[in-house]
């Protein structure tokens, strides 16, 4: 069983990951992989726990990056959308040029 406070970490990573809070998501990246560094270094070596620590640590992270690779993947599709919409739209807004002849000369 991990400590309290890993569990803390992982939850509050977990959740900036799926709200896309990218400045608390390199923070609390940072925050969790000290406190397990922290965590497995405190047991004695032949501990299973540290075997577990690390796992866990490889599976939040692991998952943390492919949420992130899904919402930059998410926001490119949206920009194409976006830049494909406003290129149509901007013919049809635009006034259009119509050749004109002067009778006057």
């Amino acid at each position: 069983m991990m400590p309290p406070l890993l569990e803390q970490l992982e939850k509050k990573l977990r959740a900036a990951a799926r709200c896309r809070r990218y400045p608390e998501v390199t923070r609390l990246t940072a925050e969790f992989g000290e406190a397990v560094r922290a965590y497995a270094q405190s047991l004695p070596k032949s501990d299973p726990r540290v075997e577990e620590a690390a796992r866990k640590l490889d599976d939040v992270l692991s998952w943390a990056l492919v949420m992130l690779y899904a919402a930059r993947s998410s926001c490119l599709a949206e920009l194409r959308r976006v830049t494909a919409a406003n290129r149509y739209s901007r013919r049809y807004s635009e006034q259009s040029s119509v050749a004109g002849v002067r009778l006057d000369a």
